[in-house]
């Protein structure tokens, strides 16, 4: 039977032990390292802790024993992984449950705590934004639409409607059962790129009115088998892909071809691939980053590599540069956040000073890392940045809040006094009105656009989490 989990001896090749742990198949199992505990996955979406532990308490004679059992998912658990600190599931439902083991957790602090983060944590949308469009990708298919647009106006915290509604341009679907590893649109609305497993699309775009046809460029070179991430220059004039085999290429997009100028190698002693890009508005820096390998910069002028920001023990979730300084904004999954001069090689001082004071406890207890980090074309002193369900702009101008100021700090009412605001100002601004979010940018300096996702319409979609026999059938 399926549901069972049964422990044999490998010298005898005897049955020992079964349990009888649900009324539906195991999908999971993973063992700890010292092979003293282990976690089983279902397909009701229960899970299952099982410890080695003593008979009697003078007794060296140890049995296999199921403790309480876990229902934080709805559907399949597809996948655990048992860490020494904490049970890892995840399931079809999209949810990744962190479950601390609390004999293990030394300090009651906020690792003990449960920790239940839906979605994926990188971008999916895509954004032309001087044609207004927004690029959205699935597992085996590509969504191109246009915004909606109005000339209703209203005062703040008002609904508009649509003067016009959204259209769909394009539904592209991929040949072969791979999945879209990555895509982008460029800038411009003229390129698409998109790479599965084992190759890499790029697609021009010509624009007639409101109609839209689509040229696949052909002989495509024998290094852009596969890419972990694409990301166009500004002006749409450059592509840059990052290969799964570590290199990053840069390619000179001409009138529906293309031009290989170069390929960073990566660094020696690494074939870590860079799986986060992020290209300056000049077009002259690149910025690539790996799971744990830090962040590289690369001049695009010079074709040659510029410097290293200093290793951080955390990943970066995402990195941005702005456009009058250039000076890097990157985000770790710790909830960290440095901005780091690429022309003068060295954090800035506001990063200093961030690091020095350090964020808000609430900050740093948030679950979800940043993925999108933006900037405002007239307001130099902002940084944008947003995760699944708080969208924040960073006042760099204003002081940084510390334990005891209220974080998330509403707008005081507009009859307050200036000397009230100023009081109660700090430099972060938090929203939280769209959520689950996956995307969210400027357009341009008045028009920000975000796309969310509620959970319960994908809840709704996903099969019954076990096929039960109907009577009479």
């Amino acid at each position: 039977m399926s549901n069972q989990v049964q422990f044999w001896d490998s010298a005898t090749g005897t049955l020992v032990k079964n349990h009888l742990i649900a009324n539906a198949d195991v999908q999971s199992i993973a063992v700890s390292d010292q092979e003293d505990s282990f976690v089983v996955g279902t397909a009701e979406g229960t899970v299952f802790h099982f410890q080695l532990v003593s008979v009697t308490s003078n007794s060296s004679e140890k049995q296999w024993v199921r403790t309480k059992p876990f229902q934080h998912h709805t559907h399949d658990v597809r996948t655990v992984a048992h860490s020494p600190t904490a049970l890892i599931s995840g399931g079809t439902d999209t949810h990744l449950v962190i479950r601390p083991l609390m004999e293990k957790v030394e300090v009651k602090n906020y690792d003990a705590a449960l920790r239940k983060i839906t979605f994926p944590h990188r971008r999916l949308i895509s954004c032309s934004k001087k044609r207004q469009l927004l690029l959205f990708q699935f597992s085996h298919h590509l969504d191109l639409w246009r915004l909606g647009s109005t000339v209703a106006t209203g005062k703040h915290g008002d609904t508009l409607p649509l003067s016009k509604d959204a259209d769909h341009l394009l539904h592209l679907k991929t040949k072969g059962p791979e999945n879209i590893i990555c895509s982008c649109i460029s800038p411009c609305g003229s390129w698409i790129a998109y790479s599965t497993a084992s190759r890499f699309f790029l697609y021009r775009l010509n624009y007639e009115h409101d109609n839209i046809s689509l040229q696949r460029v052909s002989k495509m070179p024998a290094f852009l088998r596969s890419a972990l991430q694409i990301l166009f220059s500004e002006d749409s004039t450059k592509l840059f892909v990052a290969s799964n085999q570590g290199s990053l290429h840069i390619i000179q997009l001409l009138e529906g071809n293309f031009k290989h100028l170069h390929t960073f190698q990566p660094q020696s002693g690494t074939v870590e691939s860079m799986c986060l890009l992020a290209v300056s508005p000049d077009g002259n820096w690149l910025a690539a980053s790996g799971t744990s390998a830090g962040v590289h910069v690369y001049s695009v002028k010079r074709l040659k590599l510029h410097c290293t920001v200093p290793a951080y023990n955390f990943p970066v979730t995402a990195l941005a540069i702005a456009p009058s300084t250039n000076n890097l904004v990157i985000a770790h999954s710790d909830q960290q956040i440095f901005e780091f001069s690429i022309p003068d090689k060295q954090y800035t001082e506001w990063s200093r000073t961030i690091q020095k004071q350090g964020f808000h406890h609430l900050w740093l207890q948030r679950d979800t890392p940043i993925t999108h980090i933006s900037f405002h074309p007239k307001r130099p002193m902002h940084i944008l940045v947003h995760d699944a369900y708080m969208f924040c702009i960073i006042d760099k101008s204003l002081p940084l809040p510390n334990d005891k100021t209220l974080l998330y700090n509403p707008l005081p009412p507009t009859n307050e006094s200036d000397v009230i605001r100023r009081r109660t100002a700090h430099a972060f601004k938090i929203s939280k009105i769209y959520k689950p979010l996956l995307f969210m940018d400027l357009l341009d300096e008045r028009t920000l656009v975000a796309v969310e996702r509620p959970l319960g319409d994908i809840i709704a979609q996903l099969p019954p989490p076990i096929k039960k026999k109907k009577f009479g059938t």
